[in-house]
């Protein structure tokens, strides 16, 4: 007989998992690298290193035991309204986040530039 499944999602699965509902959310030009994340692509492309173990850019994911707390920031154009964007970008993450996870996440959108053309 064997006894309970143990697992751990990874960051980085969720900040994927996230970004890629995200982008789905019309309305939704880009999602954009915070600092860190820039940094970070810049020091491994000047030093030759793969970028795949890097989360999603724009999308920052901390997981604590049953839930996520995720962090999305995101570009759009002008005509779309900031806040309804947000709040449909909150749901589409957190849906898909616990549907390929099962994890509950704790979304938060920063909107850090519209696109004026």
């Amino acid at each position: 007989m064997t006894g309970p499944v143990r697992m751990h999602v990874g960051d980085a699965v969720v900040a994927r998992v996230a970004a890629r509902h995200a982008r789905e959310v019309p309305g939704v030009v880009a999602l954009r690298a915070d600092l860190a994340q820039a940094l970070l692509g810049i020091a491994g492309a000047v030093l030759g290193q793969d970028r795949s173990w890097l989360p999603a850019d724009g999308v920052t994911a901390t997981v604590h035991g049953g839930d996520a707390d995720v962090r999305v920031t995101i570009v759009t154009r002008l005509g779309h309204n900031c806040r309804d964007l947000a709040q449909a970008v909150q749901r589409e993450v957190a849906a898909g986040v616990r549907a390929y996870t099962g994890l509950d996440a704790l979304v938060t959108v920063t909107v850090a530039d519209v696109l004026l053309d």
